[in-house]
């Protein structure tokens, strides 16, 4: 009996020890990486090789929606996905998520602001359809001059509705 009590004793002396004992909650944040298939080509740097002159000079007839659905061409009709480099993880938040590279040969998600990645995607796109497009003809001098509105639009004329209606499609395509 004086065995039992010596351990109750000891493991009180224990207990109030602990007690006393000042509490460390280690919170750690996971790092963490989301895998990205190799086959993902890095945002910005996607491939046209899946799009035909013939699709191009398309576009171009349609000249108000022309940047967007070269946009859908280029991201979501890519052989093997290719070029799915962009997503909305949640459509409430003004966040995308866009492939770079990451480590070596690693690639990885990276947040960016919806509108830095819009209008990312309208300057490059745009660009890419006024070298494609003749002024000598009739379809290709109708883009160029829309494209002119909406450059006009962009620097504050209009308050710039056509410029945030182009951003709009586009937001349309990659969410959609």
């Amino acid at each position: 009996m004086e065995e039992k009590d010596r351990q109750i004793a000891q493991q009180a002396e224990e207990i109030r020890l602990l007690i006393k004992r000042p509490r460390t909650v280690n919170n750690t944040i996971n790092n963490h990486k989301y895998v990205v298939e190799q086959h993902i080509n890095v945002f910005g740097k996607e491939s046209i090789e899946h799009i035909s002159q013939e699709q191009i000079q398309g576009l171009l007839a349609d000249p108000a929606n022309a940047v967007s659905q070269f946009i859908k061409l280029k991201h979501r009709r890519a052989p093997g996905g290719v070029n799915q480099n962009v997503r909305v993880p949640n459509q409430k938040r003004a966040i995308y998520q866009v492939v770079v590279a990451g480590e070596g040969e690693e690639k990885e998600w990276e947040n960016k602001a919806k509108g830095e990645v819009l209008e990312q995607m309208y300057d490059d796109n745009s660009g890419h359809l006024e070298l494609e497009a003749d002024e000598d003809t009739r379809v290709g001098s109708r883009f160029l001059n829309h494209q002119e509105k909406i450059k006009t639009s962009a620097s504050g004329e209009d308050g710039g509705r056509r410029y945030k209606e182009q951003l709009d499609k586009i937001h349309c395509v990659i969410s959609g």
